[in-house]
């Protein structure tokens, strides 16, 4: 099977990277903290002492790392994988960064014969444990193809979303609904629960009516309604990606004011020192302001 090297091996890498290695893939993995590195050798893959050293002996590069600068570095840096990777090698880029730096990333790559998807990922660390992540790909469409049973081994949905940049696109749409979501639900159950009204009841009258949504169905019942708020997606990240949609919504001269006041609310979190804490934390905050439970 194909050599692949693989950067950033956290929350969410490293159980795509143990997906990769259930299906055959040889793993060369490396990352800025070597505790996650232990586990992955003792189910194969080898750790690879620098960026730049994964590169170099790996036709296909997966980088999976926070933001948008971290890629760069990652790539471009002065120790980047630019300097090892070889012409005709395939870079996948599962981070969510601003889709306007994943296209410059790519047409850097480009020039020196590297080809770039960019396939930002869905569903949290269970999907990415449960190889059921949604993965959205932008980038040329032959590549894409090549690397289809590659990001087949670690998402169960794989979406072809056009150009370079598109799948960070379609990623942070994803992730604005996403955040609006959360605020939303987090505002409209306590006032219920608030009101007298049991979240149970709430729970299942709203998952058959029209206000039902996957924020609650399924993220807020796995988590916050059972007192559980360690990540998961950290509050934090979804700051970063409602801000990524400002800066879309500033480029494209769109107007996003639910998006704004989310990401104000989320601001608020990480001022509280939450930021690290699951995005459903914000559940807490409301129970905590408004002396109530809510619990499944």
């Amino acid at each position: 099977m194909e050599k692949i090297g693989f950067i950033g091996v956290g929350t969410m890498g490293k159980p795509m990277a143990l997906n990769l290695i259930k299906a055959g893939y040889q793993l060369t993995v490396y990352d800025i903290n070597p505790q996650p590195l232990k586990g992955l050798g003792e189910k194969g893959a080898k750790a690879g002492r620098s960026i730049r050293e994964v590169a170099a002996e790996s036709p296909v590069l997966i980088t999976m790392v926070p933001n948008s600068r971290d890629v760069e570095d990652v790539l471009l840096g002065e120790n980047g994988a630019v300097g090892g990777l070889k012409s005709g090698s395939t870079v996948i880029d599962m981070s969510t960064i601003d889709p306007s730096v994943s296209r410059r990333i790519s047409k850097a790559l480009r020039e020196k014969g590297i080809h770039m998807l960019d396939a930002p990922v869905s569903g949290g660390q269970k999907g990415a444990e449960a190889a059921t992540l949604a993965i959205m790909v932008g980038g040329e469409e032959e590549v894409f193809r090549r690397c289809l049973p590659i990001l087949k081994a670690m998402g169960k949905n794989v979406y072809y979303c056009g150009a370079g940049g598109n799948g960070e696109i379609v990623k942070v749409i994803n992730n604005l609904m996403a955040g609006i979501f959360r605020v939303a639900s987090a505002e409209a159950l306590s006032l219920g629960v608030k009101a007298g009204v049991p979240l149970k009841i709430l729970y299942d009258v709203i998952n058959e009516s029209s206000g039902q949504s996957r924020s609650v169905q399924v993220f807020a019942a796995a988590k916050p309604f059972k007192g559980d708020y360690e990540p998961g997606f950290a509050a934090e990240l979804m700051h970063k990606d409602l801000g990524l949609a400002l800066n879309l919504g500033k480029e494209e001269r769109v107007p996003l004011p639910l998006g704004a006041l989310s990401h104000q609310i989320f601001t608020h979190l990480l001022t509280l020192g939450l930021g690290r804490k699951d995005t459903g934390v914000i559940f807490k905050v409301m129970e905590d302001l408004l002396g109530i439970q809510m619990r499944l």
